[in-house]
């Protein structure tokens, strides 16, 4: 199979940077040759959309005519659910399951959300002496959305959906590792009517396309998900033109444990927000805050339910976890199991590769991890893993959990389990996070708006919030008065 960038529509099998394999990561056999872009094809490719976004059929197109094609794209998205699985499944190794019944219907969610709020997008009218103050909000033109490897297809979507609502144009980048599931959907809009260039497809390595695409002039907005040390380097590039970007990056974050909570549901929103996607999840919980009088009660809740998680065969309907998506996190993930053991911490599940038969052997596989001893300063307490590792570290009372939660550099997520009303109110004020679940997980989604804080991220996605991101302001003031000052009144 050969997969190549897209350019109003049409699939570029040259596109003068070279070819990558894609490899599936459950196999490890490479399943797809990538067509990556040089620095003159993303020219073009930019170009086009710009062309496309200054089209009369597209700045023609009223907000409720644009709103009215997410729906029709939404439809299709179900329809043609498993066109885009197919896809996904190859790129990442994701559990069926997973994407069945929860991206397919989230990709849905988004188109739909941001559907019927693409006419909803309000200025504000002031009154001023001798005139109007008008604000409005406007689209950017041609916007970049860089996606990561971990939910390509979801991240796909939740950028496209909010930047065509606001009247934009897209030219997205997906991760050099999974492209197939990206140019699947911009095909998906095409064979709906979204005008052709609205949606175009860069593909290539990050630091050779995905700079380009930053760095070109015709690019006003970025969105970016993925590293916070990329994030970085991409917040640098865009300050050369004073680019809007958005970031949406790494998390270390905590699940807050209260003596409290019930245990049974916490020890399973413990699990699905630490195993789910093989721990490969900005907004997952790794690390486990539980409080000392019933910490030993609950690791043992924890290991029970950790034994009967099924790790294996994605397309088996009850997998829940599959491998890891790129060999370089695998090899990430398993450096940092052995790092644990060094610092002092004990595995109480997991902690090591795990062999699976043929046509599973050579794939990215890693036993879900648990380990316990944990405390900040230690490198599993304090970085990123991105893999399937939770580290268990206990708490004394509510200000050491507050303590210990903010203690990390990153501000993206968080969780609180008590039956304490005004005890999981003051977790919510204390915890320096974009969001915080309490007594439950991974809820929310489209409406919700996710604003990072900290090393995890500028700007905001979801919700209203996220949809306004892809809109500038401006503001015009209208005099009718003719005997009102000029200027600041000066002779």
């Amino acid at each position: 199979m050969e997969v190549g960038p897209l350019l109003n529509g049409e699939e570029l099998m040259e596109a003068g940077g070279g070819v990558a394999d894609v490899i599936n990561p459950a196999t490890g056999e490479v399943v797809a040759q990538e067509v990556c872009c040089d620095a003159s094809a993303v020219d073009r490719i930019v170009q086009a959309s710009d062309e496309a976004f200054h089209s009369a059929a597209w700045q023609g197109m009223a907000p409720a005519d644009r709103g009215r094609l997410l729906l029709k794209l939404a439809d299709a998205v179900e329809a043609e659910a498993e066109t885009l699985i197919e896809p996904e499944l190859l790129d990442t190794g994701k559990p069926i399951s997973q994407l069945r019944h929860g991206e397919i219907p989230l990709a849905a969610a988004l188109l739909r959300y941001y559907a019927g709020a693409a006419d909803k997008i309000d200025g504000r009218v002031k009154n001023t002496p001798g005139g109007l103050h008008v604000t409005m909000y406007e689209p950017y033109g041609v916007v970049a959305g860089i996606l990561p490897w971990n939910y390509p297809l979801a991240n796909v979507v939740m950028k496209t959906a909010p930047a065509l609502a606001a009247g934009n144009a897209i030219v997205l980048k997906p991760s050099v590792e999974t492209p197939l599931g990206a140019v699947a959907f911009a095909k998906l809009c095409d064979r709906v009517g979204v005008p052709k260039g609205i949606v175009n497809v860069v593909l290539g390595r990050g630091s050779k396309a995905g700079n380009d695409l930053v760095a070109h002039p015709k690019v006003r907005k970025v969105s970016f998900t993925g590293s916070t040390a990329v994030g970085i380097q991409v917040q640098k590039l865009g300050a050369e033109q004073m680019k809007a970007v958005n970031l949406e990056l790494g998390g270390k974050n905590a699940i807050c444990v209260f003596a409290d909570a019930d245990l049974e549901r916490a020890a399973n929103a413990v699990i699905v927000s630490a195993f789910v996607n093989c721990g490969q999840l900005c907004v997952s919980c790794s690390r486990l805050l539980v409080q000392e009088s019933i910490a030993a009660k609950f690791e043992e809740i924890l290991k029970a339910k950790l034994a009967k998680v099924k790790v294996g065969d994605p397309r088996d309907e009850t997998t829940l976890v599959g491998p890891m998506i790129t060999q370089s996190q695998y090899e990430t993930a398993l450096e940092y199991m052995g790092i644990a053991t060094k610092e002092g911490a004990k595995i109480l599940s997991g902690g090591d590769k795990l062999n699976l038969p043929s046509p599973l052997t050579n794939g990215y596989w890693l036993q879900p991890t648990m380990l316990s001893g944990v405390r900040p300063g230690m490198r599993v307490h304090d970085e990123e893993i991105f893999g399937p590792v939770l580290s268990v570290v206990r708490f004394a009372d509510e200000a050491d959990a507050i303590k210990i939660a903010n203690s990390v550099c990153y501000g993206l997520s968080g969780s609180v389990w008590t039956a304490d009303v005004g005890r999981a109110n003051r977790m919510v004020k204390a915890m320096e996070t974009g969001i915080v679940w309490v007594n439950t997980i991974l809820v929310g989604y489209p409406q919700i708006p996710v604003q990072p804080h900290k090393m995890s991220g500028t700007g905001i996605e979801l919700g209203m919030e996220g949809l306004l991101a892809y809109c500038k302001c401006k503001s015009a003031v209208i005099n009718h008065n003719e005997t009102s000052p000029v200027g600041w009144d000066l002779k």
